[in-house]
Formats: C-alpha cells, structure tokens, sequence
C-alpha cells in the first residue's frame, strides 16, 4: 500500500520528519518498504491559461496558442497535443525550465513559428496517471502559480507491507491511527463529525426517510451476513475531481476512471471502508441483499459474465445480481459519462463470506481485499455520510432517499480479553508499570479494565486480529517499542535424545551437501500430468480453485518438483546435477516428511587424476547407504522394483526394513527420459522419514577385543535366480557372535562358469572378545555359513 506524507499529515498532528515515520512505523510492525519522492525533480513549470488557438500554418498537426501565465503579456507556444483548447488552464515549461530526464526548455523555431516554451503532458512531467494529451488543470487554477507548489508534490510517499491479520492498517487511516498510538501526535479522525447524522443508527423496519419508491431489503438468511448496509439515492454529481484529489489518487497508485468512481475509491484508501455506486436510472425496482442461486450471472465490470453459485452474497434488483457483495460490480448499473443520480453502498460483510469467492471466480480487487481481512463493522454509515457530504460540495449533490439497515444482536461482537501481569513479563522479559500497559492499550482505541491480576480490555470495532491474551502481549511489546525490550542470555535445560529419535535434517543436508548435492526447494502443488507420472494412484488433494493447471493438485511425491528443476538446470548447460529436498508430501490421509533427491551427469567432477565416467545406478545406492548409516542398528535390505511406472524395470529398487518399505531408488525410465528431452536417464530415490525417525539411530559402545581378528574369503557360485543380497542376508542372519563383518568385495560372471551361474566373493571378519580363534573354529563358522546358503537353492564352493 501507498501512503502519502502530505496524505498522512492531514489526518495526523505530528512533529516526525518522515525519517522518523517510517522508522516508527517499521520498528511498529507495518514495515516501509520504501519511501521515494511523489514526483520527479523538475522546475520552471507555472500554471498557464489558454486565451486563443489555431492551426499552424506550415503543419496540420501543430497547433499556435496564446498563454496567459500572468505576467501581463502573451506567448507564443507551438504544440501538437489533440486536446489543447480555449479557456483551459495547463502546465507550461517556460524557457530555461528543467524536465524530468534532464530535458531543456529553450526558445525554439517549430515550422517557423518560434515558441517561447513547452506546454506538458502528464507524463513529461513524471506525473504520469494513464491520461493522454495535456494534463488539464482545474478551472479556477491560479494563473502563474509554480505548478510544483499548486499540487504539493514536495512530498513523499511510503511503500508499506501490510501483513494479513492487519486489515485496520489498510487506510491512511489505519496507519495515522497506528503513528499516534505509537506516540506521533494527535489524531484527527475525519468519521467523527459524521457520527450524528440523523439517519446512521435507522433499522431495517424504522421506515425513516425510506420511500416506498426505493425499496431495500436484507434477505433474512443473509442478515448475519450483512448486518450492515447503507444505500443512499444522490442525484446530482461532479463531473471532474479537483485537482488535489487527483494527485492524491495518483499517489495512491491508482488511475482516474470516473469522478464518482474515483472519490469512492480516494474515502476507501483514506478510512478502509470499501464503497460502490450504481447508476440509479438503471436499477430495476429496489435492492436486495440475498444469497445468489446456483446459475445466475453477473455482468461483472471486467468484461467477464461470472457464473454464481449459492454460497456467494449478491446485491440484486428486480432483473437480477448486480453485485458480488464486497467484490465487484455489475456491467448493467455501472457508473458512466451519462450518469446524473447514483446509489452509493456502503456495506459491512462478515470476512467469512468474502473469502475465497473472489479467488474461485480469478479476481483480485482491493474491496474483497479488505473484506477478507475485516472491516470496522461500525464504519459504514458514517463513511456514506462522509461521501454524501463531499459530493456535496463537489456537484451541488442532493440527498433524494436513505436506507441505512443494521442489524441488531448481529453485528460482530468483542469479547473481553484478559491480560495478566505475570504472563505479560515472563514473555516480554520485563515487569511494566500500570501506566504503561494501560496507556499503550487505550491508545490503541482499546476499552481497559484493572482486574486484581491485570487487566481486561475489550478492542475497537477495527481490530479484527485482536482475540487472545498473547495479541495484547504483542501490542503491548510493539507500541513500548521491540527496541527497548531487554536482552537476555538464552536458558535452558539439556536433555539427552530420545533413543528412537531420528537424525535431525541438518546432519541429513550435511551428508548430502558433502556427496556434492545442492539443496532445492520446490512447490508443493504440481499438475495433475506430473503426478500421475510419478504416482498415478496418488490420492492427493486436488484444489478447489488452483492459480494455474500447472498447480492443480497437492504432489503426493517429491520427484516430479525434483525433475522440473534438474531439467531447468540441464537447458542451462548443466551437465552435472545433483539436488536434493527434504519436504512433505501429501494424500488423503494426512502428510508425511520425504526426503528425495536426483542426480545425472558424471559420477564424479571432471579431474586429471581420473578419467570421467557417467554416473550409475550403484552410485545412487551408495549415496543412499551412506545416509542409511544414520541408523546402525538397522538392517536395511534392497529389493528389485520391475514395475513402477517411472522407472527402468532393471534399474529400481525399494528400501526395506523387517516387512515396511521405508524408500525407493532407481533410474527413470528411458520413455520418460526422452519425453523431457534428456539425453541420459536421471536417478531419483525418496526416504519415509517419519517411518525411519521410528528406529532406532544412537549407537551403542561394544569394548575391543584384544585378541586378533582373522579374514577369510568365501567364493560362491550362485544361480541367476538368486539374489546376492538374498544370499549375504541369509549369512549374516546364520553367522555366529565371532563374525563381526561380511561384505562382498567381488563378483563375475563369464566362460569358466555354467551358463546361468555367477560367482561372489565374501570377505568375513571373525574376531572373539575373550580368546584367539584357532583355524578349526574358523573353519567350523565357514562350514555352518556354507550350509546356510545352500539351503536357498544349488550354491557351492567355486574352484
């Protein structure tokens, strides 16, 4: 949001440079993001009356005035501008005059005619608001003024970050009201004065100043949902805004659309509270505020014909809707050149019922903005009175008809909140006087009473975010100021980790960082073509209303984020990659904590002690083992996966312990490698984290012998049916207590074999912890191992 000085000064009597606002502002929670001037450095531009124009005699597109800028003569300006005519009041560069670009006015000769300077557009002049042509000046604009000095743009402007919960500080407003509370000055609230008018506080059955011409109903279905609505009948408007407002608007960030439009919008940045005009000879019988039916449209202002469903609040006449309450407007009634009367609406709807409406239909206005974060429920009536009154001045406005309805018992209500003294210290660190606390919260427009253990405080109608005791803790904190909280040394009471604690992510990043892995971090929704890619039974929740068809459904995998980033760093000539993501992934049944990851490229970094080599599946398990090490009193088997969808058949495999699978590794299948335009087959693996945090990972400590190990190897051969790792597992479930290792170090296959055999090599460590082991014990354990595997099938001694 944009907020100007000048702006904020009105509403505010503060001595704050605007140095100090914004630090204020940001130490304060609303953070300046940025501050920069409200024009471009420019001088020698006055104010200029057009006294008489015609063509040029050597150019159909020029054009020769007489300007009077109030010296007691005339001069000669040449301009090209379609909109230049008699008795306006424009900007003029006079000769020596400095533009925005470094642009110089001189006296120069056009066609032959010399002009003695330049008159602007809105644009030449950094003030740029959409419009073409001249920048056309009220009429009653002093002649020869300093333009800079006419529309006040010495001034700056504040870039504010509103954060969701603080719906209050969406208005000039909100933000002077948030300076003063923090100690800026005094507040002038513009509302005030409009609190009495007559008809404010008239019900919906009161029948004051409610013709029966003019109709207004509230549906009572949808009476909780708007318990507040003014609708005011104003004919009579202006045709033009002065031009201080305009400047305001531009400041604001928003373009002119229509007077009427544009003062709305100018009391909804300055208060909050989100307004809208229908033209009234265009109402079809009264207004209703009800609840649309399943298939109506709305002719809605952005072109668009949106289709309605009955959990969405309508404002309606007799044909049909002609608003989205608190979103947007209808084609049919909207305001336009030709419109004399209009109804104004100023309305409080409950945030419950604007949220997400505007998202399901692909809108984003600045009302359903608001409403979604909550309005002053007690705002509306006196900003239509503010509107009615400004519009009267402006275009001579008269009052024809009022409805204003409010709904007893139904308007939002504040409950207490208590604050105690204990709680309030041990979180901020420090004890408050009662003064303190008591003026920090009253500033804040909170209602507070002393109770014997602290306070209770009931907040104002705008703060929507204010519920717990640990909100008036943070107000408290925020308007003392962050800055002068105390600082203390941390304390804490170590404990040992529990036993079946898994490792904690950062040792998991870290052996992955040391293996060359980069971490990425990709979005949790992905398109439905991507999940069933990777997971085509996935039961992931789809989204009601996805920003894109790329973001459609919830992933139920890492890999297909994994594979949109290693395909955008293989375009950009990145042969070798490697990533990895620790995050959740998602299904009908909750969320589970994955960690994945991928790799392509060569096995190692390009080097002159060794030659490179592609990198292979084997590479990825031992990626993958090295993290399994987390776990050392887990035996962890490798199984074949010959049909996942995205894998290659003979590459795969899944991750087991005892009979629960706990990950996946293997290569993507060669179909897919070539659909996404890689030249080799990536590899991807995925750990269950949480199903892994459930073993145990702490290391016990077993004394060392001190009597010699022995090594003896043990060469198999094997049938091609059997699985080598069917074949260690069955060796280290049968070996006995003096085996402390066994790992195959070899393995062959080839012409000194029986077709349909290979050979492996084990490696055994045998080692007692209470005498030497003599060659018969060593060889009893090797026999027994032998014996063992055999019974898996036809597996003997190789020669």
């Amino acid at each position: 949001m944009r907020v100007s000085i000048q702006w904020l000064r009105e509403l505010l009597d503060t001595s704050w440079d605007t140095e100090e606002i914004a630090q204020r502002l940001t130490m304060g929670g609303i953070e300046v993001e940025a501050v920069e001037d409200a024009a471009p450095a420019f001088h020698g531009v006055v104010v200029a009356a057009i006294q008489s124009v015609v063509c040029h005699p050597e150019a159909d597109k020029l054009r020769v005035a007489q300007v009077d800028v109030g010296d007691g003569r005339l001069r000669t300006i040449v301009c090209g501008a379609d909109n230049l005519a008699v008795g306006q009041r424009v900007p003029l560069a006079m000769p020596g005059a400095g533009l925005p670009g470094d642009r110089d006015i001189v006296i120069a000769a056009l066609r032959g005619i010399a002009s003695e300077g330049m008159l602007c557009a809105a644009a030449e002049l950094g003030l740029d608001d959409g419009s073409s042509g001249l920048l056309i000046l009220d009429a009653d604009a002093p002649i020869g003024a300093d333009l800079r000095d006419y529309l006040g743009l010495d001034d700056q402007v504040l870039t504010l970050g509103i954060t969701p919960n603080r719906g209050d500080a969406l208005s000039v407003l909100g933000v002077a009201r948030d300076l003063c509370a923090l100690g800026a000055g005094t507040l002038r609230n513009p509302l005030e004065p409009m609190a009495k008018c007559s008809w404010v506080t008239s019900g919906p059955e009161e029948g004051s100043s409610t013709p029966d011409d003019f109709p207004v109903h509230i549906a009572t279905a949808a009476q909780s949902a708007c318990p507040s609505y003014t609708a005011l009948w104003i004919d009579g408007v202006p045709q033009r805004l002065p031009d201080r407002l305009h400047e305001r608007l531009r400041r604001a960030g928003q373009r002119c659309i229509h007077p009427v439009v544009d003062l709305l919008n100018l009391h909804m940045l300055e208060t909050g509270q989100p307004l809208h005009a229908f033209d009234a000879e265009t109402l079809q019988g009264g207004l209703s505020i009800r609840w649309a039916q399943d298939g109506e449209i709305l002719d809605a202002l952005d072109g668009r014909d949106l289709p309605l469903a009955s959990d969405m609040l309508v404002i309606a006449d007799r044909a049909g809707p002609v608003a989205l309450a608190g979103v947007i407007g209808g084609r049919r009634t909207a305001v336009s050149a030709q419109t004399h009367s209009i109804v104004l609406e100023s309305a409080f709807f409950q945030p419950k019922v604007i949220q997400g409406r505007a998202r399901r239909l692909g809108l984003q206005t600045d009302a359903a903005m608001r409403f979604e974060r909550g309005v002053d429920f007690a705002l509306a009536p006196r900003v239509a009175a503010a509107v009615l009154t400004r519009l009267a001045i402006l275009g001579k406005a008269d009052l024809r008809a009022t409805r204003s309805h409010t709904v007893l018992g139904q308007l939002p209500e504040h409950a207490p909140i208590t604050l105690r003294r204990a709680r309030l210290a041990r979180i901020l660190g420090m004890d408050y006087e009662d003064t303190v606390v008591e003026t920090a919260l009253t500033r804040l427009g909170l209602r507070v009473s002393e109770i014997p253990d602290g306070w209770q405080a009931i907040s104002p109608s705008h703060r929507f975010d204010l519920h717990i005791e640990a909100d008036l803790i943070e107000e408290v904190g925020r308007i003392y100021g962050y800055e002068r909280l105390p600082v203390h040394r941390p304390v804490g009471t170590l404990q040992p980790l529990a036993m079946a604690r898994g490792p904690q992510p950062t040792t998991l990043r870290g052996i992955l960082q040391a293996r060359d892995y980069h971490e990425v971090i990709t979005y949790s929704f992905i398109s439905r073509q991507a999940q069933d890619v990777f997971t085509p039974d996935a039961d992931a929740p789809a989204l009601l209303n996805p920003l894109s068809t790329d973001l459609a459904v919830m992933r139920a995998s890492l890999w297909p984020g994994l594979m949109q980033a290693l395909q955008f760093n293989v375009k950009r000539q990145q042969d070798r990659v490697r990533i990895f993501e620790l995050g959740r992934v998602f299904s009908a049944n909750g969320q589970r904590l994955v960690l994945g990851g991928c790799m392509v490229g060569a096995a190692d970094r390009e080097s002159w002690a060794q030659p490179q080599r592609a990198a292979d599946f084997y590479d990825l398990k031992g990626d993958v083992s090295a993290l399994l090490t987390l776990w050392p009193q887990t035996e962890f088997s490798f199984r074949p996966l010959a049909n996942h969808p995205a894998l290659h058949p003979g590459q795969a495999a899944e991750i087991w312990v005892a009979d629960q699978r706990v990950g996946m590794l293997g290569a993507l299948h060669p179909t897919l490698a070539a659909e996404c335009d890689l030249d080799k087959s990536p590899f991807f693996f995925y750990l269950d984290i949480e199903c892994l945090d459930g073993l145990v990972n702490v290391s016990r400590f077993t004394p060392l012998s001190p009597f010699p190990a022995l090594r003896r190897d043990m060469a198999l051969v094997i049938p091609d049916d059997i699985l080598a790792g069917t074949v260690l597992n069955v060796m280290r479930l049968s070996a006995s207590g003096m085996v402390k290792e066994i790992t195959i170090f070899d393995r062959y296959q080839g012409a000194s074999l029986m077709v349909g055999t290979y050979s492996l090599a084990f490696a055994l460590l045998l080692q007692d912890a209470e005498r030497t082991l003599t060659d018969a014990d060593v060889q009893a354990e090797m026999d027994r191992l032998l014996v063992a595997v055999q019974r898996l099938g036809s597996i003997g001694l190789r020669a």
